[in-house]
């Protein structure tokens, strides 16, 4: 990877972030397209999560039950905060975050850190790992 895609890898996987909770708060709002491959496409084959409670989904799970949770939460606010590249080598990034969840419930914050990969085609980042953590 040349200098100026190395930087601008960095620039993207700063930013996906905040990009990718855009989509799923719209998502879970039943907001925007209807077209669960929008929000699906951003994450590799592979991907897995480490949710903040400890549970563990891989792509294959997020594909059969996220369809299903469209409009699941109407009053959901995601944002994302404390954005910070830990380390990058070749195409790939390890990115933390802070994301804070609000709803009618309640709000929760999470700490989280994700691997990034760039696609090799200029485009987003893809997701390859997830591993939250709720705050205290």
């Amino acid at each position: 990877m040349t200098g100026s895609e190395q930087a601008s890898f960095t620039a993207m996987a700063e930013k996906e972030p905040d990009a990718l909770h855009r989509q799923l708060q719209a998502w879970f709002r039943a907001e925007g397209t209807e077209d669960a491959d929008t929000v699906l496409q951003c994450f590799e084959p592979g991907y897995q999560m480490v949710g903040a409670a400890g549970n563990v989904v891989s792509i294959e799970a997020m594909r059969g039950g996220f369809p299903k949770q469209r409009g699941s939460r109407p009053t959901l606010v995601m944002e994302i905060s404390d954005v910070e590249i830990r380390h990058i080598a070749g195409n790939t990034a390890l990115v933390r975050y802070k994301e804070r969840q609000i709803q009618d419930s309640g709000t929760n914050d999470r700490w989280a850190a994700a691997v990034l990969v760039d696609r090799g085609d200029g485009k987003r980042p893809g997701w390859l790992f997830l591993q939250e953590t709720f705050c205290p």
